[in-house]
């Protein structure tokens, strides 16, 4: 059975009205997810919202963690091949890899909280939404993972870059929870501690003596 990460990257000619078809039940599942939740939406409401009729849907989509998992691949390839990271890596610049990291960690641009909110919470009770965020955790590592090789010293190994990037996703997912349950509540002086203890591994990575940043240990002393 094809899982939701495999499926996720499966091309299919589409016409441009399906696309734009899709993308009105994407859009309408988007505002009523955030107005009434996840559980609280039909796909009769979905259908009144968008102006497709519920058959249609269900040609499109095969449930509504179908729609889900279209709205987070739409989201996570907005957000990852946007140019900037994709330009920093292709050039080698390595302070352009740097920030995209650190504004990568800080998430100071929540978009669709309350949706986000709303599907971390089903994915702890739902297989098919807990899929989704595997795909979606794996999809953000290779992508750090890329940004890392390219500043990193030639003999740092592939795990050294994957605790790393573990390191990066799992204070980020942390500063985003918080962002969305506690608007405001994550300033500078909770942030900069946490940046610090990051920059102070990648400095590492770069293997040349030259640390820019005090290590974890001091920056959170």
């Amino acid at each position: 059975m094809m899982t939701y990460s495999e499926a996720a990257h499966v091309t299919c000619p589409r016409s441009d009205k399906a696309n734009a078809r899709r993308s009105k039940v994407i859009q309408a599942a988007r505002t009523l997810f955030a107005e009434a939740g996840f559980h609280n939406t039909g796909m009769a409401q979905i259908s009144r919202e968008s102006g497709v009729l519920v058959g249609q849907i269900y040609r499109d989509f095969a449930n509504k963690e179908a729609i889900v998992a279209a709205m987070v691949e739409q989201d996570l390839d907005e957000f990852l091949y946007d140019g900037v990271l994709c330009n920093a890596c292709a050039t080698g610049d390595h302070a352009a890899v740097r920030a995209w990291i650190a504004d990568f960690v800080a998430c100071e641009e929540v978009e669709d909280a309350r949706i986000f909110a709303e599907i971390t919470a089903e994915a702890a009770r739902n297989e098919r939404i807990a899929a989704i965020f595997h795909m979606i955790d794996q999809r953000l590592r290779q992508q750090l993972i890329l940004a890392l090789r390219i500043i990193a010293a030639a003999d740092v190994s592939d795990d050294r870059l994957v605790t790393v990037a573990n390191l990066i996703l799992t204070v980020s997912w942390g500063v985003m929870q918080r962002r969305v349950l506690w608007p405001g509540q994550v300033d500078r002086a909770v942030f900069a501690p946490l940046l610090a203890c990051i920059e102070s591994q990648i400095d590492a990575l770069c293997g040349d003596g030259q640390a820019t940043h005090a290590p974890c240990t001091d920056a959170v002393a």
